[in-house]
Parts: structure tokens; C-alpha cells; sequence
């Protein structure tokens, strides 16, 4: 009997429309990521102190906290600040250049095409928890 491989990277997810969430978390279980959920940005940060995901997708526009806020958050706490952050979000250029100069390194707009998405998640995966893993598995140097 085989056990199932370990998930490759976990992705938090943070947007208050439950659709998108069963959509973005259903695709990234098809590439064997771990798909983790947030309502609402105040449950995004309870998440994100207990599990520390490998990457985090955020919408702009939610209710009480907002995904500027949340990243701001995220970006000032020495524990969570080093976790690559992407706006996930349906919002104007405004919002995804504001959410950059806090501290997303990319941006995904909604609504999106799967392979496109898909597509997009495995670069900034690549360029971010990637290459952060390979220069901490490389051997010491002399």
C-alpha cells in the first residue's frame, strides 16, 4: 500500500466570495498543492500565524479588513514577513500598485482562465518558496 505524497507548497487563500475560493483551492489540488481557505482577512492572519503557508493569494476588496491591510499586517510582523504575497483581486491598476508598494510581488486579476492562473502560480512559486528551498538545500559552502 502506497501513501500519498506530500502536498508541494501551501497556498492560502484569502477572499470573502466562497466561489472563488472553491475554484482557486479545486486548482491548486490539481498541481498537489495544499489549498488553504480565509473568509475574511482577520481569519487570514489567524491562519497564517498557526500554519505558515508557503504563499499567500489575497482579494483587495473584502469587508472590515481589507487586502491592504492585510498585507501591511503580514509585511510588518518579523514572523509572517518573509511569506510571498499575490494580489488576487478584480480591483482597478490603483489597487494592484497600492498592494505592491505594501508588499505583493505579483498580482493575478480576477476573473481568470485556469491554465492561465495555473500558470501564473507556478512561476511566482518558482521565483519565490522555489528558490528560497534550493538555497537552503544547497550544501555549505567552504
Amino acid at each position: 500500500m502506497s501513501r500519498p505524497s506530500p502536498a508541494l507548497f501551501t497556498i492560502l487563500v484569502i477572499d470573502d466570495d466562497p466561489g472563488v475560493l472553491d475554484l482557486v483551492t479545486d486548482l491548486l489540488a490539481t498541481q498537489g498543492h495544499r489549498g488553504l481557505v480565509a473568509a475574511s482577512g482577520e481569519d487570514g492572519l489567524a491562519i497564517t500565524r498557526t500554519v505558515r503557508p508557503d504563499l499567500i493569494l489575497v482579494d483587495y476588496h473584502m469587508p472590515v479588513m481589507n487586502g491592504l491591510e492585510v498585507v501591511q499586517r503580514l509585511k510588518a510582523d518579523a514572523e509572517t514577513r518573509r511569506i510571498p504575497v499575490v494580489a488576487l483581486t478584480a480591483g482597478p491598476a490603483e489597487d494592484a500598485n497600492e498592494l505592491s508598494r505594501a508588499g505583493c510581488v505579483a498580482f493575478i486579476p480576477k476573473p481568470f482562465e485556469a491554465r492561465e492562473f495555473l500558470r501564473l502560480v507556478a512561476e511566482i512559486l518558482n521565483e519565490t518558496v522555489g528558490r528560497s528551498r534550493r538555497s537552503n538545500d544547497s550544501p555549505a559552502g567552504p
